[in-house]
Formats: C-alpha cells, sequence, structure tokens
C-alpha cells in the first residue's frame, strides 16, 4: 500500500497566490504538537514569505531590476518549503490526519502500476541573459513532476556520443536550464515522474541559449 505523503503545492500559483497559501501553511503548523521542531525554522519560513511580498509591492511601479528581485525572493520562498515539505513528510510518516494538519495539500496516490505516458509537445524557449532555454511539455496524466535532460548536439569529442545531463531536482511541467554555453544548441529531453516507474523519455527538441 503507498504511504500517503504532501506535495508542494505552489506550482500554478501566480506569485501573488503564493503568499496566503505560505502563509496558512504557517499559520497552521505554528503551536502544532505533531510538528514540533520544524524544519526550517517557521521564523526563518515566515522571513521569507515577507521578503517576496515586500518585493512584489516594490515591483508593482518598478522595472527590470525590481522584477528580477521578486523572481529571486520567490525561488527563496520555493527552497524554504521545499524544505518543510519534506520535513512534514517525514515526521508525519504517511499518516493522512497528521500530514493535513500541516496545510500542505496530499499528493495524488497513482493507480497502482500506472505507466505514465510520454510527455508530448515538448518544447523549448531561448530565455533572456546568456545561458538559459525554458523547456515544457503537455501534462501528463497521474504523474506529479516532471525531469529534463540534456546535452550539447554537436559532438565534443568527435566520433563519441555527448552524455546526457539530468535536471534534478525534478518540477512542474515548464522549467528553466541555466548555464549552458552561449550561442550552442542543445536537446533536451522530458519524462513523467511520481510514486510509479518513470515514463519513458520523450523525443529531442533543440533549444539555442542566447
Amino acid at each position: 500500500m503507498k504511504r500517503r505523503r504532501v506535495k508542494l503545492g505552489l506550482y500554478g500559483l501566480t506569485v501573488a497566490e503564493i503568499i496566503p497559501f505560505c502563509q496558512n501553511i504557517i499559520d497552521r503548523m505554528t503551536g502544532n504538537v505533531s510538528y514540533p521542531t520544524p524544519n526550517p525554522d517557521l521564523a526563518n519560513v515566515q522571513l521569507a514569505v515577507t521578503d517576496l511580498q515586500k518585493a512584489i509591492v516594490a515591483a508593482e511601479d518598478g522595472g527590470k531590476t525590481l522584477t528580477a528581485n521578486v523572481r529571486f525572493k520567490k525561488e527563496e520562498v520555493f527552497n524554504k518549503m521545499r524544505t518543510l515539505r519534506d520535513y512534514v513528510n517525514e515526521v508525519g510518516n504517511g499518516d493522512e490526519e497528521i500530514l493535513l494538519s500541516s496545510g500542505f495539500p496530499l499528493a495524488k496516490l497513482p493507480t497502482p502500476n500506472d505507466d505514465y505516458a510520454v510527455p508530448g509537445n515538448v518544447r523549448t524557449k531561448t530565455l533572456a541573459g546568456k545561458g538559459g532555454v525554458g523547456v515544457r511539455c503537455d501534462r501528463v496524466e497521474g504523474a506529479s513532476n516532471y525531469q529534463i535532460r540534456y546535452r550539447q548536439v554537436e559532438p565534443i569529442t568527435p566520433g563519441v556520443e555527448n552524455p546526457w545531463h539530468n535536471e534534478d531536482p525534478i518540477g512542474p511541467t515548464s522549467q528553466e536550464v541555466h548555464g549552458l554555453p552561449s550561442a550552442v544548441y542543445h536537446e533536451f529531453q522530458m519524462r513523467a515522474t511520481g510514486s510509479s516507474k518513470p515514463s519513458p523519455w520523450s523525443g529531442s527538441v533543440q533549444g539555442l541559449p542566447a
């Protein structure tokens, strides 16, 4: 029998929706006897959420620098909430009532022996700035996350196929890969993951970092 777990629940939310979502979790875990030693400390998480809220307000009449600061603060919140989610899953130990008391949503249980379909409509987008490519695919029924792998198209060593590089951690249907060599074509593939066996990798699509 599959053990129940909670999911992050932040993917698909707007930046403004992230604030009340996280605040609800902080409020429900504060003083919760089921979670005596939250990791990270809830005050730390609250600070990250408050900083994101301030960045959103500042960016309303701001330019590119302030907008970039919102993205940075958002990623800080995501990182802390991922760690907090992992703590909840460890302490909750599959107990649905305890897990739900944290405020995190429950992850779906896949049908036993489900095989995920190969992600379709994989496409890429050149991102602003050097070395970045956005990669996305259509949603796969039953899958909770998706993984990207990529490699340079032209052989680095003549006659030797380039190795694949896997993006970890896994994430939503739309992700970004950074730190790639500028103006060098790469090929990208995606696969669906979850509590069951990952799907096969999709076909390759090419992307060009700026």
